[in-house]
């Protein structure tokens, strides 16, 4: 198997869609964030709304957008391909936080999603002058989540923060392996991400 492939492989295990799914799993398993237990009907709905919200709603629409040969394709290697599709995610990233922000057991996530959007339409602005990483921007935000976290609340959330840190430089290698970005794109998008959601933290 060539590193390319590798490459490629990691790019889509670690797309930026999935993040907010990514995260809403360590969240659900990890009882120092709850002083209750959550039956497992309400994490399967709330996994559901997520994985509908944050992927296939948008997957879809970016699907239609290829298909309209909007963008050329479905990897949106293309900067000017990404207008679209962000604002896609950004808006639902936004329902995903609206219909959440009334359950008790996903506050810190629902906050996370409004920090989502942010960073997606941050990210959109920026795109019109210049490429940055999403997937590095995800990352990032996943990072700067437990960061916020063990920082403001005094939750003992390393072996996130670690794991997190360590699966960037992963993702963040495999993306300049497969000349999708310069490194200053990777840093920059790992650095806003990070930046951004551990700071919207305090806030809570």
């Amino acid at each position: 198997m060539s590193e390319n492939t590798i490459a490629r492989g990691l790019s889509c295990i670690f797309h930026p869609l999935l993040m907010p799914v990514y995260i809403l799993l360590v969240m659900l398993n990890t009882g120092s964030l709850f002083n209750f237990d959550i039956p497992l009907h309400l994490k399967l709905i709330l996994l559901g709304i997520a994985v509908l919200t944050t992927i296939l709603f948008p997957l879809f629409i970016t699907f239609i957008l290829f298909r309209l040969r909007v963008i050329s394709s479905l990897f949106m290697e293309k900067r000017e391909e990404r207008v679209y599709p962000i604002l896609a995610a950004a808006v639902f990233y936004y329902v995903t936080y609206y219909l959440l922000k009334g359950i008790q057991v996903s506050t810190i996530f629902s906050f996370y999603m409004l920090g989502a959007t942010f960073l997606s339409i941050c990210a959109l602005v920026i795109n019109f002058y210049r490429k940055i990483s999403l997937h590095m921007i995800g990352m990032g935000s996943f990072v700067g989540l437990f960061v916020g976290l063990t920082l403001n609340f005094g939750l003992n959330f390393n072996l996130q923060v670690v794991t997190g840190i360590l699966l960037s430089g992963v993702v963040g290698y495999a993306r300049l392996k497969s000349n999708a970005h310069q490194p200053a794109e990777i840093y920059t998008g790992f650095l806003m991400g990070a930046m951004v959601v551990s700071l919207l933290v305090f806030l809570l």
